[in-house]
Parts: structure tokens; C-alpha cells; sequence
């Protein structure tokens, strides 16, 4: 699987006003940012979060996987040091956001249109680990509205730079399925494998254990090039929220992967931002 996080985030606070989640995330979040959600064009939902200094130039962030919006919140104070307003939203399957057909140019047009819907014209965008080609799509989506491109530790189209992994056999088939047509039957295939990944990590009473959990996950032999562990407290807490949140359902990491596993429906010559 390619869902690992490799990179440190600047621990932030942060307050939420999206009810269904109100009860996971209040707790020791000081009144700094907003949790909402938006309706796009075609009446999907689209989870946001919006922070950082109010009245700075807009960086929208697109999350790695499994994550969520949240992934923001470690990003809260530093946005404020540099003075910048953060953005975030949620992609499809992932959290409350609605599902969708599985494409970089859809999700690239999904961040174009939340950024309009929270009042930001121009913008710079910031894909982390599996959010780097979805990133990538919204610069290529409106390269005179996106000004800038960031990607961290960025993937890229896996089935070819992960064909010889034998790990990846089952999502390699699974792909296969969408190759046909059985889109439908790609996304439930995965549905399947993830819950039998995560059902019992996201069963853990507390935060804590479900990060012991995940760092066991991540590193079965005990081998890390990330030590979850030497994290502090505030930064686990966060983290764990952030993947209970986005694991609401597995259809988020179904659709990220069979959207980045395939064929890519953007046009990377477009991408004319600094990056």
C-alpha cells in the first residue's frame, strides 16, 4: 500500500463548526479555525477547512492518504506565522464528502470550485504524499488562477512505478477490473481489503492506541523510516483524528488509488506555475 506519511507538520489549534464531527475534534482546539462543508455544482458535498491569517494570500492544501482536511490542522500556526490563509477540503469518498468518478481533472475542478465558494479567486496549492497528482490537477486545471505549486513528498502514477511490488498484486487486479468497465466492482474489491487493514485500528477506545495501532501497521518488522512514536502527544492526537475522520467509509482510498492508479485525464504541459 502507498498511503504512508513521511513528513514532520508544525503542530497547530484549532475550533470547528461542522456539527458531525463536533464531538471528536472540540476538545483542547482553541477558536482559530472553521470546519464546514460546501455544495459543488453537481450537489455533491465537499467537505473544507479554512484557516490561518484571514486576510493572507489563500495556499489550499490537498491531503495524503488516509487523511482528510484535518491534515491542516498541523499546519495552523505556521500558516499564521507566515501569514498565510489555509484552505482545505476533503476529496471524494473521504470523510462526509460525497463520492464521485474516480479522476484527477474532476477533483482538479472540485478545488477550483471550493476555492471560489470560500472567496478565494487566486490561490496557491500544496499536495502532501498522495496529494501531490491531485495537486497537480488543480494547477492544471485554471493555471491563471493557481499561482503556485507545491508537492511534498509527492507519488506518482503507481501502477507503473509499482508494478514489480508483489505487496501490490491484489490492487494491481483491482485496477485491472476498472481497465474493463467494472469500476463499481474496483471500488467495492477495495472497500473490502482496506476494512480488513483498518477495522480493528479504528476500533481503539482512545487516540493514543489507535496510534500504536497504526505505527505497528506501518512497520510490522519493526524497521521505520518514520518513528510515529517520537512525535509528541498533541501532534498523535491530531494525526489519529485525522484518520478517523477521513476512514469514515474506505471509499476515499478507493477512489484515490484507482484515480491515481490509472491512466491520468490532465494535461502536466499545462502546469506553467512556479513549483
Amino acid at each position: 500500500m502507498r498511503w504512508l506519511w513521511s513528513t514532520r507538520w508544525t503542530t497547530g489549534t484549532a475550533l470547528l463548526e461542522d456539527e458531525a464531527v463536533a464531538p471528536m475534534l472540540t476538545e483542547d482546539y482553541a477558536p482559530r479555525m472553521e470546519l464546514g462543508h460546501v455544495t459543488v455544482s453537481d450537489g455533491r458535498r465537499v467537505d473544507t477547512y479554512v484557516g490561518g491569517d484571514p486576510h493572507g494570500p489563500a495556499v489550499l492544501l490537498q491531503h495524503g492518504m488516509p487523511q482528510c482536511r484535518l491534515v491542516a490542522t498541523h499546519l495552523e500556526d505556521a500558516a499564521r506565522a507566515v501569514g498565510v490563509r489555509l484552505l482545505a477540503l476533503s476529496r471524494p469518498g473521504f470523510g462526509q464528502s460525497s463520492p464521485a468518478a474516480p479522476s484527477l481533472a474532476s477533483c482538479g475542478r472540485d478545488a477550483l470550485e471550493v476555492a471560489s465558494i470560500l472567496g478565494a479567486e487566486t490561490f496557491a496549492v500544496l499536495g502532501i504524499s498522495f496529494g501531490g497528482p491531485f495537486a497537480a490537477a488543480t494547477a492544471a486545471a485554471d493555471p491563471g488562477r493557481v499561482t503556485a505549486l507545491g508537492i511534498c513528498v509527492g507519488i506518482g502514477p503507481w501502477r507503473i512505478l509499482d508494478a514489480d511490488d508483489p505487496d501490490l498484486a491484489p490492487e494491481l487486479e483491482f485496477l485491472r477490473l476498472d481497465d474493463q468497465g467494472r469500476t463499481d466492482e474496483a471500488i467495492a474489491a477495495y472497500r473490502t481489503l482496506m476494512a480488513g487493514v483498518f477495522d480493528d485500528l479504528l476500533a481503539k477506545e482512545t487516540n493514543e492506541e489507535l496510534m500504536v495501532a497504526l505505527d505497528a501497521l506501518i512497520s510490522p518488522d519493526g524497521l521505520r523510516d518514520v518513528d510515529l512514536a517520537e512525535f509528541p502527544p498533541q501532534w498523535r492526537d491530531r494525526f489519529a483524528r485525522d484518520v478517523r475522520e477521513a476512514l469514515t467509509t474506505f471509499d476515499g482510498i478507493a477512489l484515490d488509488n484507482i484515480t491515481a492508479g490509472r491512466e491520468w485525464d490532465i494535461d502536466l504541459t499545462a502546469i506553467r506555475q512556479p513549483t
